[in-house]
């Protein structure tokens, strides 16, 4: 018998935005399907989509994608009362830190290269006090 909301409210809920390559198949790998639905975007316009139909628990942000876009993204996000409490992780080449890189926005920031392992780990302790706190 599927439990429907309650399934879901147990289920952490992941949204990687420009997130590619080895690094999104790698957290698909480490993040279990039994226990986080992952939805994926490309750009700011299907990350909000994406975003109202999953109400993620965490957002990770490829600052890869373009460092403008990746802080509108995650500044509309922090804006939204629906997801002011969702984690935001910044993944971060060293352009984007080394140029006065605002990281109040975000939780949790990784600079690349940096091993998926942890990275799935993190998110891991994070939504999960995230969960225990609601």
């Amino acid at each position: 018998m599927p439990l429907g909301e309650l399934e879901d409210e147990a289920m952490g809920k992941l949204l990687l935005v420009g997130v590619e390559g080895p690094v999104k198949a790698q957290l698909l790998d480490l993040m279990p399907p039994e226990d986080y639905k992952i939805e994926t975007a490309n750009s700011g316009f299907e990350a909000g989509i994406q975003a109202e139909s999953l109400h993620p628990d965490c957002v990770v942000i490829d600052f890869g994608m373009g460092r403008t876009e990746a802080m509108l993204i995650a500044q509309n996000l922090r804006k939204n009362q629906d997801y002011a409490d969702a984690v935001l992780v910044a993944l971060l080449s060293d352009d984007d830190t080394a140029s006065g890189f605002d990281r109040s926005v975000f939780n949790e920031t990784f600079r690349k290269p940096f091993d998926a392992a942890l990275l799935a780990e993190r998110i891991r302790t994070l939504v999960g006090r995230k969960k225990q706190l609601a």
